[in-house]
């Protein structure tokens, strides 16, 4: 889930009071970058900095595909993830200025289907509460609702309906990607578009980011596509292998965006003019000026929770950013409407490469420009990993070898549920037990081999996450009743299922 570069001059009242900006050493960037994509092993990065308008300096870094020699370029294509959520709340902004709805308007005047666990969040749950994070449910609650499924949005909603608030309602952050989903359902109800038409044709066309997608499918006419980097199974030793794009199509309004340094400067170019498409507005200021607002204290250097983006403090000035990442993908994007300024940093790989980059380039131009986020992140990022690899070092200690199972396999198969993700199935795959997440069975399906006592590894096909555990459970007669799964991610609440055999 950035980046800028050189002078300005500020002319107000018409007195032509100009003020020299800073004009930072952009080779001594460059090379500076480029140093940053060694040390945090990047396969590909495409940074571009925007100010006055107008994309001052880009440059690509590293591969689009490590298998491959072709380059990134500031014009290679990438899944924006995250990014997108600022879209979705700009279609809201702009149904708003059309007269079509409130910000504060209920969610159930559109949606009338629309359900929390509790009755009165349910009816007071409002179009601003979508998109800034208050809702009661805690972080990426939800998510593996619309990872690789082939449920709808509205089965994505009406599934997690039913799941308990963790929190008071507009009391807490919790980052929620569903809530964009609805924000997303709200768009079509009251546009007669569907996410994907508004985004293209109220939002793409107007700005003129022509090499901009909704679809992953179109990316198969394009050149110039960087592909997601994983590591199997998150295993560090193993390689970095490009790996095909998820459609994800059920998480249109939270991701979906695929998109340019070249496309995002001008859409980052805007929010820097504080709505306007050159000297025209194309949000009002009323709606920008919600959108960018903090609409609920964080606290630290995140201080608040705007609408799709978050609102940051970086040596004085006034930050509007929001990352994103998706399975192969982390990006970065930061706008100074005060300095008319921005940063964009695109990353295919799962490092934090695109936070160096727009951290050392805000500091360039807002800053004393001495900063060093490489050296500064490091050995963190080290620091981190040697914590998950004790993780993983402790789990393998810990299994007692020479044990089995207490039941076979006719035992363990048959169909299991979960009363909010839906339903598992456990086959005998040639005296092999095999799971798979009916949902999601491209990516969550895998073979189980014993691990110890009642607990087998689960060998998914996901590449991204890790392997996980199943701990089987039993009734007062030793017959199977379900199962838990333990599968480390900071994505995905894979602790929160509780299958039950039906």
């Amino acid at each position: 889930m950035n980046l800028r570069h050189v002078l300005l001059f500020s002319g107000l009242l018409g007195l032509a009071s100009v003020h020299a900006q800073k004009s930072p050493d952009l080779q001594a960037l460059d090379a500076y970058l480029a140093n940053a994509v060694q040390q945090f092993d990047q396969p590909g990065l495409a940074v571009g900095i925007v100010q006055n308008g107008q994309l001052i300096w880009s440059k690509g870094y590293g591969k689009l595909d490590l298998a491959k020699a072709d380059p990134v370029t500031p014009n290679s294509v990438f899944y924006c993830a995250s990014l997108s959520k600022a879209f979705t709340a700009c279609a809201i902004g702009l149904l708003v200025d059309e007269g079509k709805l409130s910000f504060e308007d209920p969610v159930r005047m559109y949606l009338p289907e629309f359900k929390t666990p509790d009755a009165y969040v349910t009816e007071h749950f409002t179009i601003t509460d979508l998109l800034c994070h208050r809702s009661g449910w805690i972080t990426f609650d939800g998510d593996l609702l619309w990872y690789g499924t082939n449920y709808t949005p509205k089965e994505i909603l009406a599934r997690h309906s039913g799941e308990p608030f963790s929190m008071e309602f507009r009391d807490e952050f919790g980052y929620s990607n569903l809530m964009f989903i609805a924000a997303a359902q709200v768009i079509e109800r009251v546009s007669g578009m569907t996410w994907d038409q508004f985004i293209i044709t109220r939002i793409f066309k107007p700005l003129g980011m022509d090499r901009s997608r909704v679809e992953t499918a179109d990316l198969a006419s394009m050149t110039d596509v960087a592909l997601p980097h994983v590591r199997k199974g998150q295993d560090p030793a193993a390689p970095q292998k490009s790996m095909p794009y998820q459609a994800l199509a059920g998480a249109d309004g939270a991701c979906g965006v695929l998109s340019t340094v070249n496309d995002l400067a001008k859409w980052d170019a805007m929010w820097a003019n504080e709505g306007k498409l050159g000297d025209k507005p194309f949000l009002s200021k009323g709606s920008y000026g919600t959108i960018t607002s903090s609409h609920l204290a964080i606290g630290g250097r995140r201080e608040g929770a705007g609408l799709g983006w978050f609102i940051e403090s970086n040596n004085g000035e006034k930050v509007i950013t929001h990352s994103g990442g998706m399975p192969g993908f982390i990006l970065n994007h930061a706008v100074v409407p005060d300095k008319d300024l921005a940063v964009i940093a695109l990353g295919n790989g799962e490092s934090y490469s695109v936070f160096a980059a727009t951290n050392k380039i805000l500091d360039l131009y807002l800053g004393e420009g001495k900063a060093d986020p490489v050296a500064t992140m490091l050995p963190r990022i080290k620091a981190n990993k040697e914590e998950d690899a004790k993780r993983v070092a402790d789990r393998v200690a810990a299994r007692v070898p020479k044990t089995k199972p207490s039941t076979n396999l006719p035992s363990i198969a048959g169909a299991y549920l979960d009363k909010i993700y839906g339903e598992a199935t456990i086959v005998d795959d040639l005296g092999t037990p095999t799971l798979s997440f009916r949902p999601a069975k491209e990516l969550l399906t895998g073979k189980l081999v014993h691990w110890h006592y009642d607990t087998w590894k689960w060998e998914h096909a996901d590449p991204f996450l890790e392997p996980g555990y199943i701990t089987f459970t039993f009734d007062a007669d030793h017959k199977v009743t379900g199962f838990k799964v333990d599968l480390n991610s900071p994505d995905f609440h894979f602790w929160k299922l509780d299958f039950k055999k039906q």
